[in-house]
């Protein structure tokens, strides 16, 4: 049997509604050698009847898991069942803006012979119904190109949905739930180039109940712990040290973190780097007023819109 050109998967855990519009977006693509991959974490069997209901006619893959394996192992499971060249995740929450998206994503892919491709996202608050661009401007992607680490400061990708890969059978890393997509993307761009788009052809839902950035993007054991984490894979491999000296001190002064035991209590992985993260704390109180300017600056909206200056990179 011909194996399909793309596997679409989508991780699911409730959400119908969010869910009715994801599927709906993929059934109208203009594009049609792919398979379809869900692999459902819910507590009941509303995805599993929903899927009955309406993909009644058409192929696809369904997996039930019991137990729950939570995110990001979600993800994971759903790739590993991937047959296709590329892989296409879809978050359940976020669907494709356009009937040609995914045909645009992969014959980019195909004319470009690149590995990653990721474009514009239109992200929707759901709360307020207000949208914005997600979008790197030419220095971010740029930056990227030289160095994906860039990516440790400031994900400029976005959600993986968003995202469309060659399938290299590579997970991503069930520690993290925060960092988990961009430590995934600077791990696969350091094997290759990438490609972008510069159109919004998925839309991502926010301010859904249940969502994961909700809960982890104030945490500070997760902020702290995940960023520790994803640096120590960085290894040495690092293009300004002094960039990521900066990011720690601001990120322990804003947590809190005043010593290194401190640090070790929350992530005793700390202790590969040692010497490090002992300089950032110890230097953390020093020149606090202009540190503070100095990411107001680098924060603000006449930076965003018009110097477009990065503080890290």
């Amino acid at each position: 049997m011909k194996k399909p050109l793309v596997s679409i998967c989508i991780p699911t855990y409730k959400q119908i509604t969010y869910l009715k519009k994801c599927i709906e977006s993929v059934l109208k693509q203009d594009f049609e050698d792919y398979e379809l991959i869900i692999t459902d974490d819910s507590p009941d069997d509303s995805v599993e009847v929903f899927f009955n209901d309406s993909l009644k006619n058409k192929a696809y893959f369904y997996k039930r898991n019991n137990p729950a394996l939570g995110s990001p192992e979600n993800w994971n499971s759903a790739l590993r069942l991937a047959k296709g060249k590329y892989i296409k995740l879809m978050h359940h929450d976020d669907f494709f803006t356009q009937t040609n998206s995914l045909r645009l994503m992969v014959e980019k892919l195909e004319v470009d012979k690149t590995q990653f491709l990721f474009c514009q996202t239109d992200v929707w608050y759901t709360k307020s119904n207000t949208h914005r661009i997600h979008q790197p401007n030419f220095n971010q992607l740029n930056i990227m190109r030289r160095n994906p680490a860039f990516l440790f400061f400031k994900n400029m990708i976005g959600a993986p949905s968003a995202t469309i890969f060659l399938n290299l059978n590579q997970q991503f890393d069930k520690q993290l739930k925060w960092l988990v997509d961009v430590d995934f993307y600077i791990r696969y761009l350091n094997q290759g180039s990438f490609s972008y788009l510069s159109e919004p052809l998925i839309c991502t839902s926010h301010d859904i109940d249940g969502q994961i950035t909700g809960e982890v993007l104030h945490d500070k054991i997760i902020q702290i712990r995940e960023h520790v984490l994803v640096f120590n894979k960085l290894g040495n491999n690092i293009n300004n040290s002094k960039s990521y000296e900066d990011f720690f001190d601001d990120l322990f002064y804003s947590h809190n973190i005043m010593s290194y035991s401190n640090l070790c209590e929350i992530v005793p992985e700390a202790i590969l780097k040692a010497d490090f993260y002992k300089k950032v704390i110890k230097n953390s109180l020093k020149n606090r007023f202009w540190k503070k300017w100095k990411k107001k600056f680098f924060t603000s909206r006449y930076n965003n819109y018009i110097f477009k200056l990065e503080q890290f990179k």
